[in-house]
């Protein structure tokens, strides 16, 4: 059954409407006609069985045939702080991220960070990306992609997580298995670097914070093969894949 995200806002009793580009798809790419059901997700944790009623130029209602509070999140939450890439290697940390689990994605600009474009035009398509990576991995949250913040400024404000790691090239000593000893914590950080890894000073930096350094393998890893490692490294240790 095909899946859609909602605004829970838009859900009033038994009925609810849908709007944007998803109309077309229902009504053009997939030519769903009146009767037929599809899955909506609220985007914080509750899926709704609809029955369409009409399709619309504009708009799609349907009505609520059941409803299921579904947990596929994980019990961690996971943060990955990316310096931001050039090209589109952010697209895929956050599509990968997202399938994988991470609660959220922090833009991190960094010393060695190129920004370049409009950073309002790639919030949104990084948005996007997020919630059809929901899609396509039955998530019921949506992560959220959070406003791009420099580095100096983020490693100053820690308190939100029990545990920081940073993975950084320099550090040949202990791994994330080796660091990670405490599977009870709930809400971890990694910080990713960028092309050309952080800058001396950075990792310093985020030493004296809390941060702890450790080392992904002896190979230097691109900062999107970086991301998903260290994510996939920090699910499996908390039995998360």
């Amino acid at each position: 059954m095909h899946r859609f995200f909602v605004d829970p806002d838009i859900i009033r009793a038994d009925e609810l409407s849908i709007c944007g580009s998803d109309v077309r798809h229902i009504r053009d790419v997939l030519r769903l006609k009146p009767g037929d059901k599809i899955l909506t997700v609220d985007g914080i944790g509750t899926e709704y069985e609809v029955a369409l009623e009409t399709i619309g130029r504009d708009q799609v209602t349907g009505r609520i045939i059941g409803r299921n509070t579904i947990t596929r999140e994980t019990k961690l939450q996971l943060t990955v702080a990316q310096a931001v890439p050039k090209s589109d290697k952010m697209d895929t940390v956050i599509r990968m991220g997202t399938e994988l689990g991470v609660k959220d994605f922090i833009p991190v600009i960094t010393e060695r960070v190129v920004v370049q474009g409009n950073f309002e035009h790639k919030l949104a398509r990084w948005r996007r990306i997020a919630v059809e990576s929901c899609k396509q991995s039955g998530r019921t949250v949506i992560p959220e992609v959070l406003e791009p913040v420099k580095f100096t400024e983020l490693v100053k404000d820690l308190k939100e997580w029990q545990l920081a790691v940073i993975p950084w090239e320099v550090h040949k000593g202990e791994s994330l298995k080796d660091v990670i000893k405490d599977t009870s914590v709930t809400d971890v950080i990694v910080f990713i670097g960028p092309e050309g890894g952080f800058s001396h000073e950075e990792a310093e930096l985020a030493k004296s914070a809390g941060v702890i350094p450790v080392s992904l393998g002896s190979r230097i890893l691109r900062t999107d093969t970086a991301a998903v490692a260290a994510t996939a490294n920090i699910m499996q240790i908390f039995n998360e894949i």
